[in-house]
């Protein structure tokens, strides 16, 4: 799908103050309270849809009152442009009680000040301050352009904050193209949203946006329900709590020439129906415990997470109910298995600890069984996941005694730092191991003050490196450099093996 420059500003526009409703409903603190002290005694400057009106604001007069009347679930936008001087541009939209409804300050292009669609609650007297970032404490001047426009209706009801398992009816048609409904969401619930078509030609299009206005995704054509012109955001996970905006339209939106009534429905998918595939993988945080069940008909559950490089993870599997043989595996954003465990713990738990995430994005945890092809075992577990920053955050990764870790060296990655605590008279070993290409291994130790300590590059053969039985000495942070041979200057690549072993702890 397809559409113009002008349709595509004027939706973004529609959508840049749709949403700041959602911050009405979280209760916007009044981020200048001198602003309402006595706006309603001096009446302001009437204000009429479509009517565009100029002022100057200085040190003398550093904000404007203006006023309208709206009608209740009209969707509205207000812009305040910069015409001269230097001034950087404040709204305001407060009801008749003094209370802030929206605010807006950068919003619009460049310095601009866009209230982009707000949706009126009631019929009522509104007033629009238009003044400087600062106000009265500001310092900033110059001529200024407003508008007021009335950009459609949010509903026919007046309750147009929809529920889970909640269905709503409405009719799109080329005075009204475009219907703003409102949901609450908590962090990890998966939801459908579906808008079908119920009479005339209409092609329903559907977006979800953020309450900050970023659309996060649309469609125009159900995949569930081929054959159709119905729209249908399908298994999408909320990944933060707040209030979120449902833009139920056509396809072209303003520019769209089809028509017709729809019914828009909202349902979150049962937690136990998660995770059965990648797709609709059950979102866990740090901190977080889950529970679910591994069967004939679900072998593996999935499970997803957003880590940073350098955080440091511990993750268990075990068993709650059944003969469930617990497999953990920790995989990448590709599913490629990075970590896995079987029964480290006491036969009934799998343990991944202290597995320091190479890099920034998203995570999968899988749930299974060690015997899953053919007589494999079933039953309840519980997932539980910790993690934490790494002591340097992304700078290096963290490696404890008794760990591996793996990675690539090329022209564009030439060295790999790891950090680890060790305390005076550690006996270490550290092992760095060729496992592809004609990587030239080269380890390197460091104190916390980066003072080199020692280094190896052939002493493991066949171009590993090893550092044997080395005695720390001193207690703190030690930096451990996987390199090549001639570092920025070497030509050898390809991937490695990296294993720490405490041989003998100090006395």
């Amino acid at each position: 799908m397809s559409w113009g420059n002008g349709a595509t500003r004027n939706w973004l526009k529609t959508l840049l103050v749709i949403i700041l409703w959602a911050a009405a409903l979280s209760g916007i603190e009044h981020p200048f309270p001198h602003a309402t002290a006595d706006y309603e005694h001096q009446g302001g400057t009437p204000l009429s849809f479509g009517e565009a009106v100029t002022g100057v604001l200085d040190d003398q007069t550093f904000r404007q009152i203006y006023t309208f009347n709206g009608q209740a679930n009209d969707v509205i936008a207000v812009r305040m442009t910069r015409i001269s001087g230097d001034l950087d541009p404040y709204l305001l939209l407060m009801n008749e009680h003094g209370e802030i409804l929206a605010l807006s300050d950068d919003d619009g292009t460049g310095i601009d000040a866009e209230i982009g669609f707000k949706r009126l609650p009631q019929n009522a007297r509104y007033f629009v301050i238009a003044t400087r970032f600062g106000q009265e404490h500001g310092s900033t001047s110059g001529e200024y352009e407003l508008l007021l426009e009335q950009v459609g209706s949010s509903g026919a009801s007046e309750n147009t904050t929809l529920g889970y398992g909640s269905s709503v009816i409405g009719r799109i048609t080329g005075e009204e193209p475009l219907f703003f409904y409102f949901m609450r969401a908590q962090r990890g619930n998966v939801i459908n949203i579906t808008m079908q078509r119920t009479s005339g030609n209409l092609d329903p299009h559907l977006d979800l946006a953020t309450a900050d206005g970023i659309v996060i995704t649309s469609n125009d054509d159900d995949p569930l329900a081929e054959g159709t012109l119905d729209a249908g955001i399908t298994n999408y996970t909320i990944l933060k709590d707040g209030t979120y905006l449902i833009v139920a339209t056509r396809f072209g939106r303003e520019a769209g020439d089809t028509q017709g009534s729809y019914v828009l429905s909202l349902e979150q998918i049962p937690p136990e129906e998660l995770g059965q595939a990648p797709e609709t993988a059950r979102l866990i945080d740090y901190g977080l415990a889950l529970t679910g069940t591994v069967d004939e008909e679900t072998l593996t559950r999935y499970y997803r997470f957003e880590g940073r490089r350098g955080d440091v993870i511990t993750t268990t599997l075990s068993t709650e109910a059944g003969d469930l043989d617990p497999l953990l595996k920790l995989a990448d954003a590709s599913l490629t298995v990075i970590k896995e465990d079987d029964d480290t713990g006491d036969g009934s738990e799998a343990r991944i600890a202290a597995f320091t995430l190479p890099a920034d994005g998203m995570y999968y945890l899988l749930a299974t069984s060690s015997e899953k092809r053919g007589g494999g075992t079933s039953g309840d577990f519980a997932i539980k996941l910790d993690g934490r920053a790494g002591i340097v955050g992304g700078r290096a990764l963290e490696i404890a005694y008794g760990a591996t870790m793996t990675g690539q060296l090329d022209n564009q990655t030439v060295s790999e730092e790891y950090v680890f605590i060790g305390q005076q008279g550690d006996v270490v070993r550290i092992a760095m191991q060729r496992v592809s290409s004609d990587l030239d291994s080269l380890v390197t130790l460091y104190d916390s003050d980066r003072k080199q300590i020692t280094f190896d590059d052939d002493g493991g053969g066949s171009q590993d490196a090893v550092i044997n039985d080395f005695t720390l000495p001193r207690d703190g942070m030690y930096i451990l450099v996987a390199s090549r041979f001639d570092r920025e200057q070497g030509q050898t690549s390809g991937a490695y093996i990296l294993t720490l072993t405490l041989v003998r702890a100090a006395n």
